[in-house]
């Protein structure tokens, strides 16, 4: 028998396998902003382990290889054993102040999900917001949130509108949840979301992807990288990824082109890191339903769009990262990122509908030219040291950031009455309007500057106290139309205290409380009316909760009660079709979540997790007073099975799984006039990897998305005009090879 140790430079956890190595994963490793050095408990197993496999003897009867392989943190498993997200730093599941969910890199490789809507299936407590036709992000967390509450982060930076996830380019998702301004500034009281992106590697490798939809059209991906040095200081890695595929209703198709490539420096104490990311987009906007008396006027099979409804444009984003290690206890961290979209949209937007004639009025509406620029930078200092018998692990920084919308024109067209939702023909509503100045040329400003601190002091006895502050400035201007007016023009200023406590009374068990608090500007949505006057909002959270942890099985429970001040909410349209806002005097969400993530044996994994979210309008005008906030369920949940096995042939493995996600009733406007049913959809997935064809390794995998084809709606505007539909049946198989 032979011994072979294989270490992977990020590695945090070790798994001992007995048998063939088909179970070792060769996927790059994390992102610097979620690596840490193991936790003691960490490095007394991995020394254990790598004791025991010294000691034991080769059997003359039965030859075999053992391998000890370490594992990247969440590459073999449902469960993560660390998140980033709360400390800006790595830290042990059991040790972590608030809530931190993680959507590791095996669930994005087995789920392959294609939007951060169904990133959310694996996460308790979130809900889909106003996604504007489909095309932009808006997820709420524990009842919060909307498309533009820039909660949204790519490897800690924050990201303008839109789509902001591909599987090509991601490594894991973590999402934060409860007020998150102590280290991400101007935000909801729901939470954040940390896309975590693919890094540079230290060895060479490649690999190639192509699926197909059963859609028709689909998308491919090459991925390559490695050292440029000899001394390998010096690594790098190139992402490309083309999608052309086919959309899920009668006509359409989501187009995108995307480059990434990224640099790594290392040397002793230094470490540098440069990414940048090209993409252009041509998207499907699709209005959805149109509801009249609390029913869509027709079902999910035609569309109430035309063939030229579409968001299209170009995307760059660029992140630079510096850290030095000062001592062995003590480095100082320089983190920046600029981001800008060049935006553009054509619609059919539905106005009004007729029962007895079954005709539908539409008319032409398009924003000309918009650009959504994001700039951010951050100093920090992370250190830990022990004072007083006391271990003190300590970040303090500051940070800048510069958000700006600049809005071209608006075009809008006249209304016409000649669409039949029942019988559609289509190329009827021309595509010309005029420049509606009452609408467009609208110029947002945001700048932010802040100082924050936070010390998770380790006293001893499994107790850990995190006294923290954030001092948070900001200064907002908005205004639009020609001749411009400015609504608002202001600066706040506000600090934000966090306390949290972790208990930890036995080896896989801890407790925790916190509580934090949220601050940023209520953000007007380009072309909307404006009917209350202007505040920022604010928000508080107390939160308690347990955690478990053994192997690679993770579980925790919290509950949660959050106050949010001057909710901006969406409530009708002008008779324009401008979508009116206004603020809300008090906004309250109370609920439980809890999730099971991981490793049962060595050939099951699970996900599962359930939310109650009781999230409703505690103080406003009396048509709204007391109702549920829109698009939030009180019931969420899901569960997913994986099986995986080695097969005997050329070191293949086989992994196959199936799981549902449930979503309750919810209101579809904030005077919950409408509402949009539960449902319940059912995925399948199988995957086959062949480790020896010609010295490579080849996979094929088959994913089926609401296999039952199930008709359910999504989420709503705000509007019973815009009610988007849930994605119907689609299979997806994929092929790679690694190189």
């Amino acid at each position: 028998m032979r011994t072979a140790l294989r270490p992977l430079l990020t590695c945090s956890t070790l798994a001992l396998c007995a048998s063939t190595p088909g179970w070792a994963e060769t996927d790059p490793a994390p992102s610097t902003a979620a690596i840490s050095s193991p936790a003691p408990n960490e490095q007394k197993s991995i020394r254990k382990h790598a004791r025991n496999a010294k000691k034991k003897k080769p059997s003359p009867h039965k030859p075999r290889q053992e391998f000890i392989h370490v594992y990247g943190n969440g590459h073999v498993s449902y469960g993560a054993e660390e998140s980033s997200i709360g400390d800006k730093t790595g830290v042990s599941f059991l040790q972590q102040t608030q809530t931190a969910n993680v959507v590791t890199h095996q669930t994005i490789k087995d789920m392959d999900p294609q939007t951060m809507e169904d990133i959310a299936k694996y996460v308790p407590g979130i809900t889909i917001g106003n996604s504007f036709g489909g095309t932009q992000d808006s997820l709420l967390k524990r009842g919060f949130g909307g498309p533009d509450d820039g909660s949204i982060l790519r490897d800690g930076v924050r990201m303008p509108i839109g789509r902001n996830f591909t599987t090509a380019t991601t490594e894991r998702v973590e999402v934060l949840k409860g007020p998150a301004s102590l280290f991400y500034g101007m935000q909801e009281p729901g939470g954040v979301i940390n896309i975590i992106t693919k890094q540079p590697r230290k060895d060479w490798a490649a690999s190639f992807n192509s699926s197909w939809a059963s859609l028709g059209g689909g998308s491919g991906t090459l991925d390559v990288g490695g050292p440029l040095t000899t001394n390998k200081e010096l690594t790098f890695r190139l992402i490309g990824n083309f999608k052309n595929e086919n959309y899920w209703r009668n006509f359409g198709a989501n187009k995108d082109k995307i480059v990434a490539p990224s640099l790594r420096y290392e040397h002793k104490r230094l470490k540098l890191d440069l990414s940048y990311q090209w993409e252009d987009y041509h998207n499907v906007l699709d209005r959805g339903a149109f509801f009249y008396n609390g029913k869509p006027i027709s079902g999910r099979r035609y569309r109430l769009d035309e063939h030229w409804t579409a968001d299209y444009g170009t995307r760059h984003l660029l992140a630079g990262a510096a850290e030095y290690r000062l001592t062995q206890h003590d480095r100082i961290r320089l983190t920046s990122g600029w981001n800008a979209d060049r935006y553009h949209d054509r619609q059919a937007d539905p106005r009004d509908y007729n029962p007895t004639t079954g005709i539908l009025r539409r008319r032409f509406r398009s924003n000309t030219g918009t650009t959504r620029a994001n700039s951010y930078v951050a100093l920090d200092i992370i250190s830990e040291h022990r004072l007083l018998g006391m271990t003190h692990k300590i970040a303090i920084g500051g940070d800048y950031e510069n958000r700006r919308i600049t809005q071209g024109s608006f075009l809008t067209g006249g209304t016409y009455g000649s669409f039949r939702p029942s019988d559609p023909v289509y190329g009827l509503l021309p595509m010309t309007g005029v420049d509606d100045k009452s609408l467009g040329y609208y110029h947002t400003r945001i700048n932010s500057a802040s100082f924050y601190f936070k010390d998770n002091i380790h006293i001893g006895h499994g107790i850990t106290i995190s006294p923290s502050v954030r001092y948070q400035w900001f200064h907002y201007s908005y205004g639009g139309g020609e001749p411009f007016v400015k609504a608002t023009d202001s600066s706040y200023a506000k600090p934000l205290p966090f306390i949290g406590v972790v208990y930890q009374p036995a080896r896989h068990v801890s407790f925790f409380w916190d509580y934090s608090q949220s601050y940023n500007p209520n953000q007007i949505s380009p072309g909307s009316v404006l009917t209350s006057g202007y505040k920022p909002t604010s928000g508080r959270q107390f939160e308690v909760g347990a955690r478990y942890q053994k192997g690679f099985l993770t579980a925790d429970v919290a509950l949660y009660n959050i106050h949010k001040k001057n909710i901006q909410q969406t409530d009708g349209q002008t008779a324009t079709g401008a979508l009116q806002q206004r603020l809300s005097g008090l906004a309250g969400s109370k609920g439980v979540e809890a999730e099971i993530n991981g490793r049962l044996t060595r050939h099951w994994n699970i996900i599962t997790n359930y939310a109650y979210t009781y999230a409703r309008t505690m103080k406003d005008i009396p048509a709204t007073e007391g109702k549920l906030l829109t698009n939030v369920a009180r019931h969420t949940g899901g569960g997913y099975l994986t099986y995986q096995t080695n097969l005997p042939w050329h070191q293949s493995s086989l992994r196959f799984g199936a799981g549902a996600r449930y979503v309750g009733r919810r209101p579809g406007d904030a005077r919950n006039s409408f509402w949009l049913p539960g449902y319940a959809t059912v995925d399948l997935f199988a995957a086959w990897k062949i480790r020896k064809i010609y010295g490579h390794t080849a996979s094929v995998q088959l994913n089926a998305d609401n296999i039952a084809n199930k008709a359910y709606f999504i989420s709503s505007s705000g509007a019973n005009t815009r009610v988007s539909w849930g994605q119907g049946r689609t299979i997806r198989v994929s092929v790679g090879i690694a190189l």
